[in-house]
């Protein structure tokens, strides 16, 4: 089970700021970026094509085996926090410190094969931050009770304090519990476009898109009311709002302190555009075709789910064209695999080129197979579509020398088209095209077959 680390998916993953690891569904390691042999001195050719426990026995415990695993059946993205599990790949900065990560685990199907894809971020200087912060924050309280270093205390912490809150990278917001902003520091001038005078005094909906202002408010009340908001331990992801009207994600997360007898709030606030850019970037690779470039067969499938649920909702019509390559086996035999790439290429473009709805969608299904799903669409203007593809495809003129049908290379068509119902099921649609695709290969080949069932 090999795959081309040199494509350009993996070129990107190796330029991340982050480590980046992905395994095979038997924890084998398919990939291993330049970040993660910097960090941890070990090269890729010592680790790929070997199980990752044999570097990392930690790794093969129910505590992250056990999460991991189910990733290869479908389960969720999984988060490893940097509170529990903050060395899942353990690794020794340049100062002599462990490296703090927190790490994301998703899917990645490449060739209809799931991978597990590790992205470790390392965040040792922002848990050190925090850290420090809370121990200034302890020894003020301290200093606090001893009343003749009241005032000394309290200034050298202050400063202190300014120091990092003013040199941070993240925004940093106090709040008071009527939800207006006390504090506002030069990051969080950079990030939203306003001079801390600006906004000093003003709502913290300020800083959020109208629509999002009762979620807002909601969400700081329940922390006031109870000290527990309901986030994860890496935070809320909500929608900011700059001051030129621009809307962009950032991750929150809030706590408390208390002067005197003042609550205030404390947002840290990170702006993730480029990291939402950055997954966007992956989940479209991860639903192409790694040969073709056209859609692959999970974004079929999600796009076939999605199209029959709102057909049902709409009463409208769902066609289907199943298409297999005639005699390509013997094709891979007679001219090689590099031929037959090249040809899987051909065929793909030509139906790609062939639709012209947004709404339309071509994949490849699998092997030599190729599929085209048409929303709103009656099977006549479904069979004239395929007869189209035909034809294409013969005009590319591609010699098959080995194939019973044609000289050279040609397509077999299976028509299929239903409304869907509340009783029914996508599968429905797909065994029917299979069965036009049958009769179209008993018939000789090269040629549309509409189903029986779906005629009648």
């Amino acid at each position: 089970m090999l795959i081309n680390v040199t494509s350009q998916m993996f070129l990107l993953l190796d330029t991340m700021p982050v480590g980046v690891l992905v395994l095979a569904p038997d924890l084998t390691v398919m990939f291993w970026n330049s970040l993660l042999t910097e960090w941890t001195g070990v090269h890729r050719e010592e680790i790929i094509g070997k199980r990752v426990t044999d570097l990392y026995p930690n790794l093969g415990t129910v505590r992250y085996a056990g999460r991991i695993l189910p990733i290869f059946d479908g389960g969720p993205p999984v988060i490893f926090s940097p509170q529990l599990h903050p060395h899942l790949i353990p690794s020794l900065r340049a100062d002599g410190q462990k490296r703090i990560q927190q790490t994301t685990v998703t899917s990645l199907l490449i060739d209809d094969c799931v991978y597990a894809v590790a992205s470790i971020q390392d965040v040792t200087d922002l848990m050190l931050t925090a850290q420090e912060s809370r121990r200034l924050h302890h020894l003020a309280i301290r200093e606090i009770e001893q009343r003749k270093k009241v005032e000394a205390a309290l200034q050298e912490s202050s400063e202190r304090v300014r120091s990092i809150v003013d040199t941070a990278v993240e925004a940093i917001l106090v709040i008071n519990t009527d939800h207006l902003i006390e504090d506002f520091n030069p990051a969080a001038e950079r990030i939203f476009g306003y001079r801390a005078e600006e906004v000093v005094g003003k709502n913290f909906n300020k800083l959020m898109p109208h629509q999002y202002h009762s979620e807002h408010d909601n969400y700081l009340e329940r922390y006031i009311q109870t000290g527990h908001p309901k986030i994860s331990d890496a935070g809320r992801e909500v929608t900011g709002l700059r001051k030129d009207g621009t809307a962009f994600p950032m991750r929150l997360g809030v706590s408390e302190m208390r002067v005197g007898n003042k609550r205030l709030l404390t947002g840290i606030l990170n702006d993730i555009t480029e990291q939402k850019q950055l997954e966007e970037q992956l989940r479209n690779m991860a639903m192409k075709d790694g040969l073709t470039g056209i859609s692959n067969r999970r974004s079929f499938d999600e796009t076939l789910a999605r199209e029959w649920r709102r057909m049902q909702r709409e009463s409208g019509e769902l066609s289907i064209i199943l298409m297999d390559i005639d005699f390509f086996k013997r094709y891979n035999d007679t001219y090689g695999h590099q031929e037959g790439d090249d040809c899987l290429k051909a065929v793909a473009k030509t139906i790609e080129l062939a639709l012209h709805r947004p709404g339309d969608l071509a994949a490849r299904y699998g092997g030599e197979e190729f599929v085209v799903l048409l929303p709103m669409t009656s099977i006549n203007s479904a069979t004239d579509l395929a007869e189209r593809i035909r034809r294409s495809v013969e005009d590319l003129s591609i010699p098959h020398s080995a194939s019973d049908a044609a000289p050279y290379v040609t397509v077999s068509f299976g028509v299929a088209n239903i409304v869907p119902c509340q009783a029914g099921n996508p599968e429905m649609l797909l065994n029917m095209a299979d069965q036009g695709l049958y009769a179209a290969k008993a018939a000789g080949r090269n040629r549309v077959e509409v189903s029986k069932i779906a005629a009648a």
